[in-house]
């Protein structure tokens, strides 16, 4: 009888296996969906963000004292009554395109926004992987309401709401009489019906127009060599000051299976490993941008890169690869990159079947929002003389810069992947740094693409005064040749397909800063997460000095003091200032009990063949952090003001695979008890460095709490969005 029972408990539980596995092979997502609700949003932006006296409450409210006073009265009599509907961010341009500049389609894109936004901050509840089914009932039930639709789906809001969305929005702002409008913006429920109580205390937000996205596999790879012994080994084979850049050498290979000779790290570091993994299994297109690129890992890996796109579109003639580079900012790397971008160049240029298969083509930064404060580079001429001296400069100097490290494959076929975070692929800031990398398989890895499509579009400018401000025209790394097949670049790149199979059962959501500061959605996923951490939140970061950031790590300490906040950070030994900018903001985390310590780092003074030499100092590079065990924010963003306001192009994800978050908070805390790994920061004792000069403990003090005072205050100084 028992033997009879277990029988039918082990064909119900493979029944029931079976049955998941092909629910997992045969679910699909709208990824259609969740695009176009994005392009209704980078459309929205200049109507409800783009002026000063519509976006920002000061800069309004004293527009509006100037008014006369007929105007005046007609604004205020509508800012009280709409007030219970409208938030401040939406009642501002909305009152703005009715009253006070009339243009009734910019008032009719704001309602229309206002009416999407609502849906998808329900959307996001009921998709979210951390909320209760009780909450998610309740935002269903909200949706159903708002929506008039019983059985309205997450991912089919544009499709089935849209267009009603805009009739609806069309209708409102047509209505000339004021009283009128109210009125029937009161009985719009798609406006003024309340979202649940539990739905507002969860956040009544959406933080990405794409939302979350279910169906993937997700990773998270960390390892790669760190030791003396790899930064050596690195030295020895520098391509510049006086050594050897040659494809023939053999260290400049590709290690593969038949053949496991050839670069170091490509043999031995997953991170690395990882990427040749994604090239090899290619089949339909390969996509890169990547802003560090260089030395010998470059060189190994541009060889590899082009003989495999060959070889691919051998056996697929559709088959393209496309690198995506910003040459405006190298970080004084410019002698062991650009030589790799030489050798692409001038195979694409010598090849013809290269030139078929392979695109490189330069990131446009100009779109950025500058990352230097107070509008100081508007003192800035920007004429030719101007662009010729910056063109020799490593930074661009409005601080300008496209960041990613990002691989997509197939974007568009069955099985797209992905690949991004903070690790760089250049000898001396890459290949022997901490870093990580998240890798998803999935919808998620299309969307990945789908992101970087208006970057492409900006690269391919047809803009004049843009265009003259691209790096090294002149020998060839410029657009202008790419722009007769424009438009069918374009069309090669964008994501065509409107559905993906599910490959797996984890959800991610993207964080990210685009190619125009759009989106900047990475600081506030980052405080959404610290503001609902119940047990701990683990840092691992490059650069910890955003204001908001650190004030949001306080307050949840203060409102939680058995929360345990354990930072390591980078000592930013490169800037060669003792710590500085990171100190900026550490002594006011110390005081909150929040702990803070430091990699062990190597830093060395690299003797070159020609005899020059130069100081290098391994980076903390990572950018990541975790909440409770159950949430990981991973990418390319650091938590310093230019990365997260737009000035940087930044990508990264948030995922929620507990077993990939609980090995990153494994290794963490494993680093984080191990003295010969990290060191404690002993924050009330530094003394910083400037210019050469050591200064004292009291002065030091003294010039980090006059820094953390400038970034307090910047925003507000300069009217900027937080």
């Amino acid at each position: 009888m028992k033997n009879g029972i277990k029988i039918v408990l082990t064909l119900v539980i493979l029944a029931v296996a079976v049955q998941s596995q092909s629910w997992a092979l045969t679910a699909q997502f709208d990824i259609s969906d969740r695009i176009k609700t994005q392009r209704v949003y980078l459309d929205s932006y200049d109507a409800l963000f783009g002026q000063k006296e519509y976006s920002l409450e000061k800069s309004f409210f004293e527009m509006v004292e100037g008014l006369d006073k007929s105007k005046r009265k007609q604004v205020e009599q509508l800012v009280e009554k709409l007030d219970a509907y409208l938030t401040t961010r939406i009642l501002m341009p909305a009152i703005y395109w009715r009253a006070i500049k009339k243009d009734v389609q910019k008032e009719q894109q704001v309602l229309a926004y206002y009416m999407l936004y609502r849906l998808t901050i329900l959307r996001d509840v009921i998709d979210s992987p951390t909320n209760s089914d009780s909450l998610k009932e309740s935002a269903k039930e909200a949706l159903s309401v708002i929506s008039g639709k019983n059985d309205l789906s997450t991912d089919s809001i544009y499709a089935r709401m849209y267009d009603l969305v805009v009739l609806k929005a069309e209708g409102l702002a047509r209505t000339s009489n004021d009283e009128e409008f109210v009125a029937k913006l009161a009985e719009e429920k798609l406006i003024s019906f309340a979202l649940p109580d539990d739905v507002v205390m969860a956040g009544d937000f959406s933080l990405s127009a794409f939302g979350f996205i279910p169906g993937n596999k997700v990773d998270l790879i960390s390892k790669n060599d760190r030791s003396m012994e790899r930064i050596e080994w690195l030295n020895k084979r520098v391509i510049f000051n006086g050594g050897i850049f040659d494809m023939d050498l053999p260290y400049i290979k590709m290690p593969t299976t038949e053949d496991p000779e050839g670069h170091i790290a490509f043999q031995q570091d997953p991170i690395f490993m990882k990427i040749r993994e994604m090239i090899d299994a290619a089949q339909e297109s390969i996509f890169i941008d990547i802003f560090l690129f260089g030395g010998t890992m470059g060189a190994t890996l541009a060889e590899y890169l082009i003989d495999q796109t060959l070889l691919k579109n051998k056996r697929n003639p559709n088959f393209k690869t496309l690198l995506l580079h910003d040459y405006a900012t190298d970080y004084n790397m410019r002698p062991e990159m650009l030589p790799i971008f030489h050798y692409i160049r001038d195979r694409i240029k010598n090849e013809p079947e290269v030139a078929a298969c392979m695109m490189m083509i330069q990131a446009n930064i100009q779109r950025h929002p500058p990352g230097i404060p107070f509008g100081l580079t508007n003192l800035i001429p920007k004429t030719e003389e101007t662009f010729k001296f910056m063109e020799k400069r490593s930074t661009y100097y409005e601080s300008k810069i496209d960041h990613s490290k990002v691989v997509v494959i197939d974007a568009n076929g069955d099985h797209p992947a992905a690949y991004f975070g903070s690790k760089n692929w250049s000898d001396h800031s890459g290949a022997y740094y901490y870093d990580d990398a998240i890798y998803v398989e999935g919808p998620g890895a299309a969307l990945v693409q789908a992101s970087y499509y208006d970057d492409l579009d900006a690269a391919l400018t047809l803009d004049k005064k843009e265009r003259a401000w691209f790096y090294f025209k002149e020998v060839g790394l410029g657009n202008d040749h790419y722009l007769d097949r424009r438009e069918a670049i374009l069309e090669w790149f964008k994501i065509k397909r409107a559905n993906y199979p599910f490959v797996g059962d984890q959800t991610i959501r993207l964080a990210e800063a685009n190619v125009d500061g759009r989106i900047k959605n990475a600081r506030n996923i980052l405080l959404e997460m610290i503001a609902h951490a119940e047990d701990h939140i683990y840092m691992e970061e490059l650069f910890i000095y955003d204001k908001y950031i650190n004030d949001a790590l306080i307050k949840r300490k203060m409102q939680n003091p058995d929360l345990q906040i354990l930072i390591i950070a980078d000592h930013n030994g490169n800037f060669g200032m003792n710590g500085l900018p990171n100190t900026i903001f550490m002594s006011d985390l110390y005081k909150h009990g929040i702990e803070l310590r430091a990699r062990r780092t190597y830093g060395l003074t690299a003797v070159f063949p020609n005899g020059k030499t130069q100081e290098y100092h391994q980076e903390n590079h990572r950018k990541i952090c975790s909440v409770d065990g159950k949430i990981l924010l991973g990418g390319s963003s650091n938590l310093n003001p230019d990365t997260l306001q737009g000035s940087f192009r930044e990508f990264g994800a948030q995922i929620f695979d507990e077993e990939v978050v609980g090995n990153f908070e494994e290794n963490f805390i494993a680093s984080w008890n191990d003295p010969e790994q990290v060191e404690i920061l002993d924050v009330e004792n530094m003394q910083l460095k400037i210019g050469g000069k050591l200064f004292s403990k009291e002065s030091s003090r003294v010039v980090n709490g006059a820094l953390s005072h400038v970034l307090r205050s910047k925003d507000d100084i300069e009217k900027r969005h937080k």
